[in-house]
């Protein structure tokens, strides 16, 4: 169904019955609460394999050999894997539409670039066993210099990490955007102009389900069963790099224990897995453990950042020039396109004339960076509102207020050409000042007291299919109805934990006016149910969801137009409501659907109903490919976070005493779950402000387990209350719009606000742990290994 199809049977809100309160539960709820939930960890076969993968002790180093003679003689070993077991050498990426950025090597051949690269597999009985096999494979490394710093891998005489003499020298992506008025003009006419540097740091994921895959191979067709946010994706790649066509790849998504971004790449072990079942008739099994999940998937990208703003006698931000550094590790994958996307984030919440933004991702031999959470949102706007902050700190205009000034207004159309439609970013700093008794208490705040704010902007959903897909859609949905009026719904988005396969019943339920047990959902299967991009940047709500209220519309409009000439009325003045058909022109005409399906297929001949559904942005990926101005995505929400804490002087501890959280989502569909995701949001957050960190050294994670790697926990958690259901969008399904990663972006910025008020010291790096904060008051420097 088009995207800019007749929309005359789209249901009016003044007949939404379900969505829009707390009148459901997520269909997944009682096989989580009881534990029969099928995550890969629970996936067993009576004669499986246990996989382990062999990887590199060293950051940067030349593999001289590989000798698996031992291994091969240790009862209960079936299959060693070395690079050369790969035919069809190919290179892993992410997406499609950056194959040419694919850099990394199912298995290791000559070269290691990071701690943790995979050299090679093995499968075995059990655990044990493959373990001890793992063990015993000798390889023979010649160590070479690596590089751990991104400033210094871009000098000339830097080791090499992945550049193969391709443009600067270990930069593996640039961006520029540069739009808008004379930027040079702009700074000279400026009352005030602003230079400041920043710097955040690296943390992990931390979902609670490690990454794993079990692999069959049957029948000449791989079925993978994989924790993963891109099943499409992945199908794409494990076809590219097992040498076959995609109908051979099956690749299936159970339940998932969360993703935040970490779960969208394609690794190896996986690619292992499936050819490891090839070669030994056996299912295979591969889980990694805590530390391989934090050294060898992906992290949170560290970024340096300069800004440079031009702010007018009345503090309007006029322009902004900003270099960000992005350090990379030695590999693309997800982090690819982070380089565009910090200078799109760079453009929120406020409204100025001119941008020169430029980003470099840096190859360094450090652990791989990737997507995670905000996909660089939560870096860049921790430093452009602290730059917000002190530029009105500066010029003495109250921080809420000078925020106003130039916040972003419904129609507003960036230099770089992103068009904001629905917009309540004004609203939310007023809801979030009100909430938290700013102008009651700013004047009475003792020492060591703060109250901080941050605005922040983000994306409804992506621009592009990350894989070639006809007229650029990115999700598609389809819809059967059968005889008793049950609907049955196939979805290839993903839910990761966020509950959007529960989302997509909801708004199907809605539309047909069903109860919600009678529509029966089917997800991400890649033989099973239709193309769709994956779980990224808070796209499933708004496209997947679009695209699935299409399916029920094209539904709706076929049995519409069966029905309506029994009753003598037009298809479009009959509705799907409580259950039935109803016209609503004419009281006395009403069926229940099952009754109006059964005429449906009666006059059809007993053809069942399907309804189809997709969802395209009229985009393109100009960010990628050199032109500086586009509408990156369909929609955009706006967030105000503000924070309340006192800080200890003397041990640098900050208490939080509350958290305010206001958030534009448009028309929340569930509001128990939109709460769930700010909630969520402020404790990630607040994780990364002030507990997270991993420390390196010479590319290896120092504290790779939950036990060194702190995360706040329930009793680390500050009061919280949170705002939202704004103005609704016109595109967005239902009105709705996104509250899953764009609301992570605003709790570092605002405690870091809250910090800097509270002890007159401006913080520009992350964390704010109380050494940090300590040694700042001390005037000391935090020299500790933040790479």
């Amino acid at each position: 169904m088009h995207k800019d199809c007749d929309k005359h049977y789209f249901k009016k809100p003044e007949f939404y019955r379900l969505t829009g309160e707390n009148n459901y539960v997520r269909i997944d709820a009682e096989d989580k609460v009881t534990g029969h939930g099928q995550y890969v960890g629970d996936i067993m076969f009576p004669d499986m394999l246990t996989g382990k993968m062999v990887r590199s002790p060293y950051a940067s180093a030349k593999i001289l050999s590989i000798d698996t003679s031992e291994a091969e003689k240790l009862p209960g070993v079936k299959c060693i894997l070395t690079a050369r077991d790969f035919e069809w050498k190919s290179l892993v990426g992410n997406g499609e539409f950056a194959a040419e950025f694919a850099d990394k090597e199912v298995l290791c051949s000559e070269k290691v670039r990071q701690v943790g690269d995979d050299v090679a597999a093995v499968a075995a009985v059990d655990e044990e066993t493959a373990q001890r096999a793992a063990d015993l494979i000798k390889v023979e490394y010649q160590v070479l210099p690596g590089v751990f710093d991104p400033f210094e891998a871009m000098e000339e005489n830097a080791p090499e990490v992945n550049w193969e003499g391709k443009g600067i020298h270990n930069i593996g992506m640039q961006s520029v955007m540069k739009a808008g008025t004379d930027i040079d003009e702009e700074f000279d006419r400026a009352s005030y102009v602003q230079h400041r540097d920043y710097k955040t740091h690296r943390m992990v994921h931390a979902a609670m389900e490690p990454h794993g895959a079990v692999a069959t191979y049957r029948n000449g067709t791989y079925t993978i069963w994989m924790s993963t946010q891109m099943s499409f994706v992945d199908q794409f790649w494990y076809a590219r790099c097992l040498g076959v066509g995609e109908n051979q790849v099956r690749v299936i998504k159970p339940l998932v224990g969360g993703g935040f971004g970490g779960k969208l790449d394609s690794y190896s072990f996986g690619l292992c897995a499936a050819k490891m079942a090839e070669m030994t008739g056996r299912p295979v099994r591969m889980i990694l453990s805590r530390e391989e999940v934090f050294q060898t998937t992906r992290n949170r990208h560290p970024i340096y950042m300069h800004i440079d703003t031009a702010f007018g006698t009345d503090g309007k931000l006029l322009a902004k020039k900003c270099y960000h550094v992005l350090d990379g590790g030695p590999y693309g994958g997800s982090g690819v396109a982070a380089c565009a996307q910090s200078t799109l984030w760079a453009n929120f919440p406020y409204k100025m004339n001119s941008v020169d933004f430029l980003a470099r991702r840096v190859y360094t031999n450090n652990p791989s960076a990737g997507a995670m959470r905000g996909y660089t949102a939560c870096q860049v706007h921790f430093a452009h509102d602290l730059n917000m902050q002190f530029a009105a700190d500066q010029m003495g205009i109250d921080p809420v207020e000078f925020r106003k000034i130039s916040a972003a207004d419904p129609g507003y159309v960036a230099p770089a050409g992103l068009a904001i439609t629905s917009c309540a970013y004004k609203e939310t700093l007023d809801t979030a000042a009100k909430e938290i008794g700013w102008y009651e208490k700013k004047d009475k705040l003792k020492k060591g007291e703060g109250i901080g704010f941050a605005g922040t902007g983000f994306v409804s959903g992506t621009g592009f299919a990350v894989l070639e897909a006809p007229n650029q859609s990115s999700a598609c949905v389809t819809l059967r109805m059968n005889k008793r009026g049950m609907a049955t719904l196939y979805i290839g988005s993903h839910d990761i934990g966020q509950g959007s396969d529960t989302v997509m019943t909801a708004i199907v339920a809605e539309e047909l006016g069903l109860p919600m047990d009678m529509v029966k959902t089917f997800m991400s299967d890649t033989f099973l149910t239709p193309w769709d991009s994956g779980s990224y940047g808070s796209r499933v709500t708004f496209l997947a969801g679009n695209a699935a209220r299409r399916a029920a519309v094209d539904a709706k409009r076929q049995l519409f137009e069966v029905i309506a000439p029994m009753w003598g009325v037009m298809p479009e003045t009959l509705e799907c409501l409580d259950g039935k058909v109803i016209s609503k022109e004419k009281a006395e005409y009403q069926m229940t659907i099952g009754d109006a399906m059964f005429k449906y297929m009666t006059v059809k001949g007993g053809d069942e109903l399907i309804g189809v559904g997709s969802y395209y942005h009229r985009t393109d990926n100009s960010q990628y490919n050199g032109n500086n101005t586009t509408n990156y995505a369909p929609a955009y929400s706006f967030s105000t976070g503000a924070a309340h804490l006192t800080v200890d002087e003397e041990t640098g501890v900050l208490d939080i005493d509350e958290f305010v959280f206001a958030h534009d989502c448009g028309r929340a569909l569930n509001k128990r779950a939109v709460e769930g995701q700010l909630e969520g949001s402020i404790g990630m957050g607040l994780g990364y402000a002030v507990y997270e960190h991993n420390v390196t050294r010479e590319g290896k994670i120092l504290n790779p387990n939950f036990r060194d790697y702190r995360l706040p926990t329930a009793l680390d958690m500050p009061k919280m209350r949170t705002f939202y259901d704004f103005t609704p969008d016109e595109e967005g399904p239902l009105g709705a719009k996104e509250a899953g990663e764009g609301s992570a972006a605003p709790v570092a910025p605002a405690i870091a606000n809250a910090v800097n008020m509270a002890t007159g010291v401006y913080f520009t790096e992350l964390p704010l742990d109380p050494e940090h904060i300590w040694r700042a008051l001390h005037g000391m420097k935090d020299d500790r290994n933040s790479k």
